[in-house]
């Protein structure tokens, strides 16, 4: 799926209202009422987000990704553009039944984009922020390889 190919038509098709969001050629659709939010969480984030993100900045994956950026009606945690891959940290509000169906709905909106999810425990973050950032440079690689 190529971005320009993301149509507020092709959204609609798949089960996602369009209303409000900013497409364009080179970017995913976004919902611009969340730019304040989303610079919010990246300068008050989780811990376990400012861990990761030591890691995942400049480009130390071979990668490059954004923290907290706007995809449709949501703000994913880490993106990388390249791989086509959203990177959430999943902490103890994830773990409810209400919760798991939210995410659910939010990865399938996701998949409609084309976009790939890979999700952390927020636990293992804090306790091996350099372990889980070394499993995700292999899932990196693998993801690299289907390209």
């Amino acid at each position: 799926m190529d971005i320009k190919d993301i149509t507020p038509e092709y959204l609609y098709e798949n089960g996602i209202n369009p209303e409000g969001m900013v497409f364009g050629p080179n970017f995913y659709p976004y919902n611009p009422k969340l730019k304040q939010f989303s610079r919010d969480l990246r300068n008050h984030g989780q811990m376990s987000e400012a861990l990761l993100w030591k890691c995942l900045k400049s480009k130390k994956t071979g990668y490059a990704f954004s923290r907290q950026k706007m995809i449709l009606n949501y703000i994913v945690d880490f993106f990388c553009k390249e791989l086509r891959l959203v990177v959430e940290i999943d902490g103890s509000s994830h773990f409810s039944a209400e919760a798991q169906a939210k995410d659910r709905e939010r990865d399938r909106q996701m998949q409609v984009l084309g976009l790939r999810i890979i999700r952390v425990k927020d636990r293992d973050v804090r306790d091996d922020p350099n372990g889980v950032a070394s499993w995700l440079m292999e899932q990196f690689k693998e993801l690299d390889k289907e390209e």
